[in-house]
């Protein structure tokens, strides 16, 4: 899942109860916001089909190497150390999550007061309770998103321990070796991949926010988020340095 099918149900059902002051410019901002988010990971999978580099691409040829050669270490314990300093990473990530979704369904309570404080916002769009709400739902489902995404690839950093413990000193063949590590590296590379699907996730939660200001000013904040993922995944320094080891 590359986006969040359930903010596109929130949508639906927002729109069967469409509020009355909802503009042109509210919905094609909309469809923009999820588009976008589409379109970066769609365009993360075309690299890839095109064996083009990208930060995704050359990570996951590390997280390959490295199931590899640890198969090929008497000592491992390094490496579940490794796994579980990435899994910590992941949790800190996913706890902050569900403190959000907490803080957000408080929120639910005091709708009119947080309507009072965005109103006061120079060039703030005034829009009806029930279209806050709307927009606020938006944000909940892309957080219960994260979440859940998040959630999943801790399982998968699990399983990743479990293998590295569960392989054998020894392998009878090359290609019982090169197997094992395959599975691996596979394991841990999804686990890799939903971490960064919650993670943009984040990120594009922070455009939503400029909804509540003014759709306009929405449309520029998914811009400037898309372009800052696009630049770190396909053209960032660190992309840059890990191709030249």
């Amino acid at each position: 899942m590359t986006m969040p099918y359930t903010s596109v149900i929130v949508l639906i059902i927002g729109f069967n109860i469409m509020p009355s002051d909802i503009t042109v410019l509210d919905i094609i901002a909309l469809c923009f916001f999820f588009s976008t988010w589409y379109s970066i990971s769609l365009l993360s999978k075309h690299y890839k089909s095109q064996d083009k580099v990208t930060l995704s691409s050359i990570s996951k040829s590390y997280r390959n190497q490295w199931m590899l050669y640890l198969l090929k270490r008497e000592n491992r314990m390094p490496d579940v150390a490794l796994v579980g300093s990435l899994m910590r990473s992941v949790s800190f990530f996913a706890s902050t999550s569900l403190l959000v979704l907490a803080s957000l369904v408080a929120v639910f309570g005091a709708v009119e007061e947080a309507i009072n404080i965005t109103s006061d916002i120079p060039y703030a769009q005034q829009v009806s309770s029930a279209f806050w709400k709307l927009k606020f739902l938006l944000l909940v489902s892309i957080f219960a998103y994260v979440f859940f995404k998040l959630v999943w690839s801790i399982r998968q950093f699990n399983s990743t321990v479990f293998m590295i413990g569960a392989a054998p000193d020894t392998f009878d063949s090359d290609t019982e070796l090169f197997a094992y590590a395959n599975n691996l590296g596979i394991v841990i590379n999804r686990a890799n991949q939903h971490f960064i699907e919650g993670m943009r996730g984040f990120e594009y939660a922070l455009a939503v926010l400029a909804w509540f200001i003014h759709p306009s000013i929405f449309i520029l904040a998914i811009l400037i988020v898309s372009l800052v993922i696009y630049r770190r995944e396909f053209a960032s320094r660190t992309m840059k340095a890990m191709i030249d080891d």
